[in-house]
């Protein structure tokens, strides 16, 4: 498949993801700095596109619905279009939604997933189901596992961004049951 076939999506800080209109299917490939190209190979952190396929599989263990895998690979990727709406877009008005998010979040700070954009722009909605997506920036928990705190102070700084959301944090933070939370 040549370029030409691909249209061009975004281009990330090590990352620019493609569409393959005829496919359905985001392409993504990643470049990362030599400092991050040796934590990889030493095994320290799982390359992008391999921490993608792992960080899917445990989600969907958890019940989390995530992009279809068909290709992952050390620095590039393959997944299949979920076709569905940024749960930003949708998130207002509709409180059942804004409960499905505040329960993915929960399940993720229970298992001790960690991520710095738990964003709503970074989950889509599929007939009413929330979609997790760009899992290359989740990390799971290996020998040590993140700390609920960071994870809080991080999720507080993704949902007072652009659009401030800072009352699903607040019930995210209530359903925890946290009372010093950041």
């Amino acid at each position: 498949m040549s370029n030409q076939e691909l249209e061009f999506i975004q281009s990330g800080k090590y990352s620019d993801v493609h569409y393959d209109r005829a496919r359905k299917v985001f392409i993504k490939t990643f470049t990362p700095k030599a400092f991050d190209r040796f934590r990889y190979i030493t095994g320290i952190r799982p390359a992008p596109g391999t921490n993608f396929l792992k960080v899917a599989q445990r989600l969907t263990l958890l019940g989390i619905k995530v992009p279809e895998v068909l290709v992952a690979r050390p620095y590039y990727l393959e997944m299949r279009d979920v076709e569905g709406v940024q749960l930003r877009e949708l998130l207002p008005d509709n409180p059942d939604l804004q409960q499905k998010y505040v329960d993915l979040i929960v399940t993720l700070y229970r298992h001790h997933v960690y991520c710095r954009g738990l964003h709503t722009k970074n989950f889509l909605v599929k007939d009413g189901e929330l979609v997790a997506i760009d899992l290359d920036a989740y990390k799971l928990p290996r020998l040590l596992k993140y700390s609920g705190r960071d994870f809080l102070e991080k999720l507080k700084r993704s949902l007072n961004g652009e659009v401030p959301e800072n009352y699903l944090y607040l019930r995210i933070v209530k359903t925890l049951g946290i009372t010093d939370a950041p």
